[in-house]
């Protein structure tokens, strides 16, 4: 069964039924389902919008339904598992985790409460990102890089052009050289189900902050190699610093249309002043997810 109906099911059962019998050749291929207050129901399907009115097989409650504020709202506690505080710490970045590592983007208005942080107030968009455990073919320009010492590697894509997936198989590929690898998987979007499948020799360190989660990588893991979706502040940029001088090669993921853009973040251009970064790869896009586009050494 497409992982695309399991990430429905967690919707409510007046959206999840219909939204279950959309035909098998067209979950397969959506990768969002989008949700706002006053607006139809949208997809995302080959990297482009579609609205469920143009979809063929589409269910025709799906094709004229309009969600309406109470309607957001039971559909966001539904999410949540009835529980919106168990989620607090997600959702204070803006998403929240559902079973199987679907990830939901929140849109609305927050507030900042002087004892709990960011808090949602009012929700009026939420996007449904499908977690789909696949594997990319790893070009051999790519694979030779990663069997030597590369220090580091930033995999550089738009969003939905499969950065992950990539970032999975390189991380299968470096456990079959019989490095020592340990993936830093924040949000549980690596392997959606808490581990790799297949017997992989791979440590995980889930469902903790990237920074966090690598400063107990370094000290009671011993990896040759560690890997992180999506790079984030200078706190995670220091922790490989840390591993840089232990000699600890890293691969991690960064959103970015060009590597000419990726070059100018603030944390690409510390890891570079360190001389610690040594591969950049550019994948092709959300129309081809998972395929590279360029390998550049720096």
């Amino acid at each position: 069964m497409d992982e695309y109906y399991q990430a429905v099911q967690s919707l409510p059962d007046w959206l999840a039924e219909p939204l279950g019998r959309m035909p098998p050749a067209v979950a397969e291929q959506i990768h969002e389902l989008r949700l706002r207050e006053g607006c139809s129901l949208s997809f995302t399907i080959g990297g482009m919008p579609c609205p469920a009115a143009q979809i063929s097989g589409c269910p025709h409650f799906l094709r004229s339904c309009v969600l309406t504020p109470p309607q957001m709202e039971e559909i966001f506690y539904s999410l949540c598992g009835g529980s919106v505080h168990t989620h607090q710490a997600e959702l204070a970045q803006g998403y929240l985790t559902l079973p199987g590592g679907h990830r939901v983007g929140v849109g609305g208005q927050y507030f900042v409460h002087p004892q709990q942080g960011v808090v949602v107030q009012t929700v009026r968009s939420l996007n449904l990102r499908v977690a789909r455990r696949k594997a990319a073919a790893l070009p051999p320009e790519l694979c030779r890089a990663l069997e030597g010492h590369f220090i580091g590697m930033l995999l550089v894509g738009e969003p939905d052009s499969g950065k992950t997936t990539l970032l999975r198989s390189a991380a299968a590929f470096l456990a079959g050289q019989g490095r020592t690898v340990t993936v830093v998987d924040e949000r549980q979007e690596v392997w959606p189900e808490g581990g790799p499948a297949g017997g992989e020799a791979l440590d995980v360190i889930a469902g903790l902050p990237k920074g966090r989660a690598l400063q107990m990588a370094l000290r009671t893991l011993s990896p040759h190699v560690i890997l992180l979706d999506e790079l984030g502040g200078m706190e995670e940029v220091e922790q490989l610093e840390q591993g840089f001088y232990g000699g600890v090669n890293f691969v991690a993921s960064l959103h970015a249309s060009t590597l000419e853009e990726a070059a100018h973040r603030p944390q690409v251009e510390r890891l570079t002043l360190r001389r610690m970064l040594r591969v950049l790869v550019l994948l092709e896009g959300r129309q081809s997810p998972g395929r590279v586009k360029e390998v550049r050494w720096i």
